[in-house]
């Protein structure tokens, strides 16, 4: 499977005006198609149906996912994508986006859920000196889909090795990456 794949189009629009063309031309890429189209059938519309329950609190976010075969169950990983700024004094960088994430609703799909925690490892400097990512702390769902084991990882922050998933300009618009 291939790592960190972002959803199109971006997820809780309603604060971005993305081009259609741009989405287009990406749905129809045959890199999108499959990535889209691998594992059982399921899975996408789980992956989507997740991905709906990210909600930035302010800005526009891409969810990114992971998903692969385990022995017994499949393992998802999902994500807000990070936004890197371009122009302006702060070209270059990037930050997380906040968000929130309807847990109820995400119980909801599970046809039973076995097991829902949270894992929250502190964030401390390891021996560099360096703050480590945020990203061991996340939400631990196992439960059945669509008659599948599946085991969902709802992380706070993106893996370090993602990437951004939007692109701010220095005239306030978006751009997915």
């Amino acid at each position: 499977m291939n790592r960190h794949l972002f959803l199109e189009p971006a997820f809780n629009v309603s604060h971005s005006h993305l081009a259609l063309q741009h989405l287009i031309r990406k749905i129809e890429s045959p890199e999108y198609r499959a990535a889209r189209n691998s594992g059982p059938l399921w899975l996408p519309e789980f992956v989507d149906q997740v991905a709906e329950l990210f909600e930035p609190f302010v800005d526009v976010g891409r969810v990114g996912f992971e998903c692969s075969p385990g022995a017994d169950r499949w393992e998802i990983s999902m994500y807000l994508g990070q936004t890197e700024l371009l122009g302006g004094r702060f070209d270059g960088q990037t930050r997380a986006v906040a968000f929130q994430f309807d847990l109820l609703a995400l119980s909801g799909l599970f046809t039973k859920v076995l097991s829902l925690q949270w894992n929250a490892f502190p964030a401390t400097q390891d021996e560099e000196g360096q703050e480590p990512s945020t990203e061991w702390s996340f939400i631990n769902v196992v439960g059945t889909y669509a008659e599948s084991t599946v085991r969902l990882k709802i992380y706070g922050t993106p893996p370090r090795d993602a990437g951004p998933g939007m692109r701010q300009l220095a005239d306030g618009s978006w751009e997915p990456v």
